[in-house]
């Protein structure tokens, strides 16, 4: 288990409910405003099969909050906390929390000037993605992942680099080029899985 968040801050999410029941609820709340933001682009997509690899960061943030959620051992959450699929949730958790946070941040920057001349949701999106990255680090904890499962995630996340560059559903940009973004993409999606395997214990 490897991780930059210190083990004071990681117990008042992870070892107090009152806490963690705030932090599911946040999530709860940025999912909404995720799907919110791409709202339109889901419904100009009529095949909803689609729709989970076009809304990327609101369904990084789903994953984390059914795995805090499965936390409370509650019903029957308490089998599903020993089992593989809950390693998969947790894995797809870190790699998309990191991925499409990290991804975010450089995007905000790399297209600044030309698409987020507005400040106050600059500084508003910026925020609420590195946070997303930081609460990846909650999860070596608690979380097992294994070489299969990396591979699955690897296989989601080029998935979603596929649907994004090679059919055109990544968030709508308006912008002229998009540069190196889709190989920096893809690096972060390998990126993404090397970090978890690196931080992540091997169940």
């Amino acid at each position: 288990m490897r991780t930059f968040v210190p083990q004071r801050v990681a117990d008042i999410y992870l070892e107090q409910e009152g806490s963690r029941a705030l932090l599911i609820l946040a999530n709860c709340l940025a999912i909404l405003v995720g799907i919110n933001f791409y709202l339109s682009q889901l419904l100009a997509n009529r095949n909803v099969v689609l729709w989970p690899v076009i809304a990327d960061s609101p369904l990084s943030v789903a994953w984390m909050t059914f795995s805090l959620f499965a936390l409370s051992g509650a019903g029957a959450l308490a089998s599903y906390r020993n089992s593989w699929f809950h390693d998969l949730v947790d894995t797809l958790a870190f790699v998309s929390l990191f991925k499409y946070g990290m991804w975010t941040v450089f995007t905000l920057n790399y297209f600044f000037f030309s698409y987020y001349p507005d400040l106050w949701s600059y500084f508003g999106i910026l925020f609420a993605h590195v946070v997303m990255v930081g609460e990846a680090f909650l999860l070596p904890y608690y979380a097992n992942t294994s070489k299969p499962i990396l591979a699955v995630a690897l296989g989601w996340l080029l998935l979603g680099d596929v649907a994004d560059y090679a059919f055109g559903l990544y968030p709508h940009l308006r912008v002229e080029s998009l540069g190196v973004l889709p190989e920096v993409t893809v690096f972060l999606s390998f990126a993404s899985v090397a970090l978890a395997w690196y931080c992540l214990d091997e169940a």
